[in-house]
């Protein structure tokens, strides 16, 4: 029996198996689960994020996802922008590099996206590759086994969060310290279905629990193991990556608790086998934390943050290449925030106060204070080898209780960077329920990106290493031998956005649907524009010349087939994602994209789920960008989970059954089908 048939056999099988399962089940658990979800609906969803304080889903004044613990384990571990690409509005997560393996936002690039763990920053290594879109994005610094739930925010917070949340934010949650020793240990091996392609397996253990009555411990390690891909053309190379997170929790008071962090990470490339050409960095992160969480009197909550992270990419490139310098970032943050219930004109209040400052420091041997020469009129310039940056913000958010039913929420941030004047950042958002199953939301929000240290660099200049440069094409720029230089620009000013959004809701037990619109116009856009030309060197500098806009649909939605099998899914229609100076496209997204997923609860033990992606035809970029797609696509996953007791779960399934190939442009082509087993075992 070949493969292919093999595989779509099975999928018939268990997706047949799915929508039949309600005539397969007795009386009597029909009766226990149906009351079991009766209790669920009860439950309410609280986050965090999208507001100053804690609030109930249904009433949060942003576009939020949850996604829990129990979705992460559900498939086998090898980075979180897989477990996060089935989200409405998202773009990434089905390559294991390049710009197919990053997270996006309603066609925003991901340098537009804030990631954050416990609320906290985590670094950026995008400034410290040769160039940024060969870095990987920041997920997974974080043991998977230690995460609670992922809370991600579609559109812009920069009122609560400054420059970098224009496009969204991913804060991960991780897991409280428990009263009881415990832990976990979890295996997973994935194997592709060709030769040509390497395996993957991950390990992961936490340990956590009290040291005394007033002090506890967690601990997690975790390393994913990918081999490099034999065909050097389509393939990627392989990574070995390393994570250790600790946190030591004081609680000297039921009111006052101190949490103490550190933090590990280690990202290493393989080389292809053939020898083929890769952009690989070695990322090593170290990350240090203190916190204080307070209550006090009349329900006054006090959050204080003091953090310190550091990159570094060991890159032997940039080491033989260049003379001096190393290739690191760092940054220090002090957070502070303070949340208390008012009564104020007869309205209840939730009042949110913070203030935020930040320093941070980047080196990059291959490209910043390589140039000495101002390329336009011939002067010398002294170059800056690190440059570093404060900034400080003071920030504030109200939401108010107009009616039981009638939430507004206003705030407003103020940004002060030391190189840019000062920046208000204000939102007013609206969320009404006109009936216990019906809401309305939406709200206008203005944001801002300031250039980071590199875009802002005079003495910056990422070469293309003799590749050629396809936007000097009518210079004679594209042939190799040919290097474009691009450069830094110490007068650009931040990228300001405005954004709107109005979204309609129905939930009433299990059932469930949203529908959102979404839009973006963004001012002094910065990119990359001719500059100059001195013989076989091509020249482009970041200007701010240009207004993009990014506008779409999204929706969701959610129902019962029976008491055992549920689907849910989301769509998202891009209206437009374009530079409106040029028209060029901002991000290569596409036009439409569909994820279903149905689950299946065959017994208290075994569950079933199929996942199926339709990615629609890409709007092409601009002709100097290679990551296009040229046609649709669609995918589908199958797997099972079986819980043999208390302390042990097995999983099984296939990635891709059909075997797809996904072309992304640059990073390689080719996705075959992937055969997972593995376990999670809790003591």
């Amino acid at each position: 029996m070949n493969k292919p048939f093999l595989k779509s056999t099975l999928a018939f099988a268990v997706l047949s198996a799915m929508a039949l399962s309600g005539q397969a089940q007795d009386q009597v658990n029909e009766e226990q689960n149906a009351n079991s979800q009766i209790e669920a609906t009860k439950l309410q969803t609280i986050v965090v994020t999208a507001s100053g304080s804690e609030v109930n889903v249904k009433d949060a004044p942003a576009s939020i996802s949850v996604i829990t613990s129990e979705d992460i384990k559900r498939q086998p571990f090898s980075s979180l922008a897989e477990v996060l690409s089935d989200l409405p509005g998202v773009t990434g997560g089905f390559k294991n590099s390049g710009a197919g393996s990053k997270i996006t936002f309603r066609g925003m690039p991901d340098k537009y996206t804030l990631i954050l763990v416990d609320g906290k920053r985590i670094g950026n290594q995008s400034l410290l590759g040769h160039r940024p879109d060969r870095t990987e994005q920041d997920l997974n610094w974080i043991t998977p086994d230690m995460i609670e739930r992922i809370e991600v925010i579609r559109g812009s917070m920069s009122t609560l969060y400054g420059s970098e949340a224009v496009g969204g934010v991913i804060n991960i949650i991780t897991k409280k310290v428990p009263n009881e020793l415990g832990g976990s240990i979890s295996v997973d091996y994935t194997k592709p279905d060709t030769s040509q392609r390497g395996v993957t397996k991950s390990y992961g253990a936490t340990l956590t629990g009290p040291i005394a009555d007033t002090l506890g411990f967690r601990l997690g390690v975790n390393r994913t193991d990918r081999e490099g891909d034999k065909d050097s053309e389509n393939g990627t190379s392989g990574s070995t990556t390393d994570t250790a997170n600790g946190r030591l929790t004081w609680a000297p008071t039921d009111n006052h608790t101190f949490n103490f962090d550190a933090s590990w990470g280690s990202d290493k490339p393989d080389v292809i086998e053939n020898g083929g050409s890769q952009f690989g960095y070695e990322m090593e992160r170290y990350g240090f934390g203190i916190g204080h969480e307070g209550i006090f009197a009349n329900d006054l909550k006090t959050y204080a943050d003091l953090y310190y992270n550091q990159i570094e990419n060991i890159d032997e490139w940039a080491k033989a290449n260049a003379s001096v310098g190393d290739t690191k970032a760092t940054e220090a943050v002090l957070d502070l925030k303070a949340t208390k219930p008012l009564q104020v004109a007869g309205f209840n209040n939730d009042l949110t106060v913070g203030a935020q400052y930040k320093y941070e420091e980047v080196s990059n041997a291959s490209n910043i204070g390589n140039i000495n020469i101002d390329v336009e009129n011939g002067e010398e310039l002294n170059p800056d080898l690190s440059p570093n940056a404060y900034s400080w913000s003071l920030f504030a958010e109200d939401q108010i209780h107009l009616q039981d039913n009638l939430i507004l929420t206003l705030g407003g941030r103020l940004d002060q960077y030391e190189d840019f004047d000062l920046n208000f950042s204000p939102r007013g958002y609206v969320v009404y329920h006109p009936a216990d199953v019906w809401t309305v939301k939406g709200g206008v929000s203005r944001s801002f990106r300031a250039p980071n240290l590199k875009e802002r660099s005079p003495t910056s200049s990422t070469g293309s290493r003799g590749n050629g440069c396809r936007v000097f094409s009518d210079w004679g720029g594209s042939s190799a031998g040919h290097v474009c230089h691009m450069l830094g620009n110490p007068d650009l000013e931040p990228e300001t956005s405005t954004n709107y959004e109005l979204g309609f809701g129905y939930a009433e037990g299990d059932y469930a649907v949203d529908l959102t619109y979404f839009r973006s116009d963004i001012e002094n856009l910065m990119q990359n524009q001719r500059y100059q030309r001195y013989g076989n060197n091509f020249y482009t500098m970041q200007q701010n010349v240009e207004k993009a806009r990014t506008s779409g649909i999204e929706v969701t939605y959610k129902f019962p087939l029976s008491d055992y099998v549920r689907m849910s899914g989301n769509a998202t229609y891009m209206i437009e994602s374009k530079n409106l100076e040029t028209g060029a496209t901002l991000l290569a997204t596409p036009e439409l994209t569909l994820n279903a997923a149905l689950f299946w609860d065959v017994t208290d033990q075994l569950s079933l789920h199929s996942k199926v992606q339709y990615l629609g035809k890409q709007a092409l970029q601009e002709a100097d960008s290679s990551a296009t797609f040229a046609k649709a696509y669609t995918t589908m996953d199958i797997g099972a989970n079986y819980d043999v007791n208390d302390a042990l779960t097995l999983k099984a399934g296939v990635i891709n059954v059909a075997g797809v190939s996904i072309d992304a442009g640059g990073d390689g082509t080719g996705n075959p089908a992937e055969y997972y087993v593995g376990f999670t075992t809790r003591f």
